[in-house]
């Protein structure tokens, strides 16, 4: 199945790829001219279901699943100095969250979707609230707050940096744009979280960049500082 470094470099831009693709079908594609009114977001909805639940999946639970290879393969790969392994325990437990918020969302997003689309053919009421507490939720378990992917990444990022597995220019990056993401647990910057997915963008294509290129992992014993073997 090849290392699981590589898979991790693999599923890294795989998950820049899910933004890249969402960003395009949203801003490119979709059109929301003539939606508008108390209606229209149900409309809209109900009129493109099909390339709104193929960007959820995208974005979410495959998104999940690259996420997950590549919290394990950072865990992986960043333990190399015993003062950083705490740390990146810390890391590992944000990034297996914040996976599970993906698949969360994500399910309720597409299950949500499809369900009002039905209810909206005989009670156009009852969909219209039930889409509203659909939005509501899915915007609360990813998306519309990035505190704990924001806060995975500026440690990831802080790690990598410190560890020497990436340059500082990248190290620092991420952490500013982990910042960003942590930002938005506060309402009046939930703007930011546009910035903060663009900026992923470019943090996961060269991470997953230097996952492929770097060599074997180098650990340090535990009992022993000093002495160190390539990692099977």
């Amino acid at each position: 199945m090849g290392s699981l470094q590589k898979w991790g470099g693999v599923s890294a831009l795989a998950i820049a790829a899910s933004y890249v693709f969402g960003f395009a079908l949203f801003i490119g594609v979709l059109d929301r001219t003539g939606y508008e009114g108390a209606g229209g977001e149900l409309a809209f909805v109900a009129d493109n279901v099909h390339l709104l639940s193929t960007a959820i999946i995208a974005l979410y639970p495959l998104a999940a699943c690259a996420l997950c290879v590549l919290t394990i393969a950072l865990r992986v790969r960043l333990d190399e100095q015993p003062i950083e392994r705490g740390w990146n325990d810390v890391a590992a437990v944000f990034g297996a969250i914040w996976a599970a918020l993906l698949f969360a969302s994500g399910f309720v997003g597409i299950v949500g979707m499809h369900t009002v689309t039905e209810l909206a053919q005989t009670t156009p009421e009852v969909a219209q609230s039930t889409w509203s507490a659909v939005s509501i939720i899915q915007n609360a378990l990813g998306g519309g707050i990035e505190l704990v992917g924001g806060v995975w990444m500026a440690l990831v990022s802080a790690i990598a940096m410190r560890v020497g597995f990436t340059g500082k220019a990248l190290g620092f990056f991420g952490i500013a744009i982990g910042a960003i993401g942590i930002a938005t647990v506060v309402p009046a910057l939930s703007d930011l979280v546009d910035i903060f997915g663009l900026g992923q963008i470019v943090w996961f294509a060269a991470l997953g960049v230097a996952l492929m290129r770097s060599g074997p992992v180098v650990r340090i014993d535990r009992d022993a500082y000093g002495a160190r073997s390539p990692a099977d």
